[in-house]
């Protein structure tokens, strides 16, 4: 056993340790064969006891210059039926010809390649393909009374003077509480008109008319969403994993990205005006509202 291989066998016991957290992970086991009657070696065992059985699956880890072929698939099913596994991976950094991929799934054997961004040997470098949905808003404000008093409003509307209509206190500014909802989600973001969404507690709140009485009135704002679509790629910072060499899909039960620059997207990733215009499929999609300036 080489430096090399020995130290692939332990990255992918890691990583499937990662995967099955309660399972028994085994560097360099030995079961014995219950036709060769030899000690048979396994590169990684795992097992994992479910009521009264006891599951085996075993992984063999093949450190080689170039894919591994259909031989070492037919070798790897014989070390499985010898020692009665119920399942098994073959993993090889370098991949699987396609007569080895053919024979693996008659056999359900798995394939597998390791992903994994630490760094040694076998370091990946992973960039997701995403998609980011900036959602931004025109508000406009709508009040209406019927209440028999005068009503001076301001110029500026956002400096209505707005009163909570059970104990009289003053309320914040009706656009700047608008904006801040806006912002922190509490309205519906999905493209489109959204009509008459109350600003506060209630539409029902006392507004002072400009002549320092308080007028019972409604006041609501309604929304007109719009999304800008981008398409690029996000860093994946900390990945470990397999690849699944018959799927093309990425095994692993977590990941972490850096933090997206909304103004780098903006400026580096390509906008598109649809999901049909996507060139490849994406891993990820991000929703993000756009912020007012206060």
């Amino acid at each position: 056993m080489t430096k090399d291989s020995d130290a692939l066998e332990i990255l992918v016991a890691n990583i499937q340790q990662q995967l099955a957290p309660t399972a028994e992970i085994i560097h360099n086991a030995h079961l014995m064969g219950r036709n060769s009657k030899v000690q048979r070696q396994i590169d990684v065992l795992v097992k994992q006891k479910i009521g009264q059985y006891e599951m085996l699956i075993v992984l063999d880890c093949k450190d080689h210059g170039r894919p591994v072929d259909v031989k070492g698939v037919e070798e790897f099913h014989g070390l499985m039926e010898d020692v009665g596994a119920h399942k098994g991976a073959l993993v090889c950094p370098r991949g699987f010809t396609a007569a080895a991929k053919e024979r693996a799934r008659g056999w359900q054997i798995d394939l597998y390649s390791p992903i994994d961004t630490d760094p040694h040997k076998w370091q990946a470098r992973i960039r997701m393909p995403a998609l980011c949905d900036f959602r931004e808003a025109m508000l406009s404000l709508r009040f209406s009374s019927s209440a028999p008093m005068p009503m001076r409003l301001p110029a500026d509307m956002n400096a209505l003077q707005v009163h909570d209509p059970t104990d009289k206190r003053l309320l914040a500014a009706p656009l700047d509480t608008a904006i801040c909802r806006w912002e922190m989600g509490n309205y519906p973001s999905e493209p489109g008109e959204h009509k008459d969404l109350p600003i506060y507690a209630t539409k029902e709140v006392l507004i002072e008319n400009g002549y320092e009485q308080l007028m019972p009135s409604e006041l609501s704002i309604s929304l007109l969403v719009r999304s800008t679509l981008y398409y690029g790629y996000i860093p994946v910072q900390q990945l470990s994993g397999f690849k699944d060499e018959l799927s093309e899909t990425i095994i692993t039960n977590a990941f972490s990205i850096g933090l997206i620059d909304p103004n780098e997207v903006e400026k580096t990733w390509k906008r598109i005006e649809s999901e049909a215009e996507l060139p490849t499929p994406v891993l990820l999609r991000l929703t993000g509202l756009i912020g007012y300036g206060q």
